[in-house]
């Protein structure tokens, strides 16, 4: 499983929704949308603010001030949301009030609902990245073989999509590639998974 997938997994569980539910008032539905669609552009947001050498050590840096190994929903129950709230901030930069927005509008909550479930759940977000970051580690060593295992089934996917499109296109049923998923989205299916991430981080730790 990747990263983006074992984060949401752990966020999305009974116990952390259950969590949530009872600093929000919400419904586990609700809460669950937020977070399916913030994980992802929070990943994201951090891979491109990675990208350059004084970014990647700022990231490390917050990260090595989050690395609570006790369970997630756990650390949501107990999240200092002021210093979720900075984390939100950091990783999303001006458009940190946009983001808080697009994902009120997503779940259907308003925007201080959102602020809440998402200053809440960053700090657990960042322990999270933290542990799988770290070489040799369960986590990074799982996730490192998801990473790997996607783009095999990528590599075989398209292979497979050209080799049939040769074979049975016409000229009154031509058969289209399959199309690449780009990274221009945040969205897990734009190929938002940690991998990057997590390749950016551990190369700078060398």
């Amino acid at each position: 499983m990747d990263l983006v997938s074992t984060i949401l997994k752990s966020m999305t569980s009974d116990s952390s929704l259950g969590a949530l539910a009872g600093k929000t008032g919400l419904s586990a539905d609700s809460i669950e949308k937020a977070i399916s669609s913030a994980i992802p552009s929070l990943v994201g947001s951090m891979t491109k603010n990675a990208s350059s050498a004084a970014g990647a050590k700022s990231l490390l840096g917050a990260l090595s001030q989050h690395e609570d190994k006790s369970d997630v929903s756990s650390q949501i129950k107990n999240a200092d949301e002021a210093d979720g709230n900075k984390i939100i901030g950091k990783i999303m930069g001006d458009g940190k009030d946009d983001f808080i927005s697009s994902i009120a509008k997503m779940a259907g909550i308003n925007v201080g609902q959102s602020n809440a479930i998402l200053s809440s759940i960053a700090p657990a977000l960042l322990s999270s990245i933290s542990a799988a970051a770290k070489p040799d580690t369960e986590e990074s060593v799982a996730a490192e073989k998801a990473a790997k295992k996607a783009k095999e089934e990528e590599a075989e996917s398209s292979f497979l999509g050209g080799f049939f499109s040769k074979f049975m296109k016409d000229e009154d049923d031509k058969v289209e590639e399959p199309k690449k998923s780009g990274k221009g989205g945040f969205d897990v299916s734009d190929g938002i998974d940690g991998s990057d991430l997590l390749a950016i981080l551990k190369n700078t730790m060398l």
